[in-house]
């Protein structure tokens, strides 16, 4: 799969913000430029690696970057979307947002649609796929492709290790927990979820870490199922909130969560998060799909809600 499109003379003097003249002076060497623009916009086209070609010169590109994601409600969505949109636009592309709502025929059509008005590059949240099928589709859309939050067949994935962040997560979360099981709370199990979904990662990394501290564990899917225990790992901070409301003394209950959001620091209880940062995620995904130096691992750490 081609991994980005040849750069273009309009797509520079975007990047650059100056005009396409001006551009062409600089590459060509001609007068009637400041020198320090000069070095700027040569010092660009190095990076990007421009090479002149008299046909893809006279294209521009779109400078549009298609984005699928499921839905703005989780607030994870909402700041990811932003971050995408700030950092497209240091280099002159703007983002189209398309939803899937996790329907894996409204995410196809979003991608048709993106092929359609020829997008650079599409940032891909993907419900989810096993199919072989499905596989050959996307490397036939030839655009760059970078997937978010679910890993999907060896397409470029920019995000944390799920796995390793739950795991990191319960075993600190185990070393404050006097005795009893520790639940793992997750609805979201009673789908059928593709191999590589971000949820199954973190459900092995949880049980990857009791395993290892020898420590007793139960998963459950269903809230009714959280009564009259002492500790709770949930998959999200959303299922955090859930439990928090039906537990009868949640003050006497060890609780944890993943993705840090900002409602947790409205809430009376301690809670242990996983926290990332959507502006790396973005900026990485943008690297890619612009051809740029980026790395595929962003860090996370593990904070309380409360000091």
């Amino acid at each position: 799969m081609k991994r980005f499109s040849k750069i273009t003379t309009t797509q520079l003097a975007r990047i650059c913000g100056v005009s396409q003249g001006t551009v062409d002076r600089a590459l060509h060497n001609r007068d009637g430029i400041n020198p320090e623009t000069r070095a700027r916009i040569l010092e660009i086209a190095k990076e990007y690696d421009y090479r002149p070609n008299i046909q893809t010169d006279n294209q521009a590109g779109s400078m549009l970057i298609g984005v699928v994601l499921f839905d703005l409600f989780n607030e994870y969505f909402s700041k990811l979307a932003m971050s995408l949109v700030k950092e497209a636009r240091k280099f002159g592309y703007s983002i189209i947002f398309q939803f899937s709502e996790k329907e894996e025929n409204n995410e196809k059509k979003a991608l048709e649609y993106f092929d359609y008005i020829g997008v650079d590059g599409i940032v891909l949240f993907s419900v989810g796929s096993d199919n072989e099928e499905y596989k050959n589709y996307l490397y036939s859309l030839k655009k760059p492709i970078v997937l978010i939050g679910n890993k999907l067949f060896d397409l470029p994935f920019v995000g944390i290790d799920d796995m390793k962040a739950m795991s990191d997560l319960s075993r600190t979360f185990a070393e404050n927990m006097p005795s009893g099981d520790i639940l793992y709370f997750a609805p979201v199990l009673k789908k059928q979820l593709h191999s590589s979904n971000a949820q199954l990662m973190r459900l092995e990394g949880f049980v990857q870490a009791m395993k290892m501290l020898g420590q007793s564990y139960r998963i459950v899917t269903d809230v009714e199922e959280l009564s009259n225990c002492a500790g709770i790992i949930c998959a999200t901070d959303y299922y955090v909130l859930q439990a928090l409301k039906h537990l009868e003394n949640p003050k006497n209950v060890l609780i944890a969560g993943f993705d840090n959001i900002s409602v947790l620091k409205d809430i009376p209880v301690r809670v242990l998060s996983v926290e990332y940062s959507t502006d790396k995620i973005a900026e990485e995904t943008i690297n890619y799909i612009l051809g740029r130096k980026y790395t595929s691992k962003v860090e996370h750490g593990l904070i309380y809600n409360i000091d």
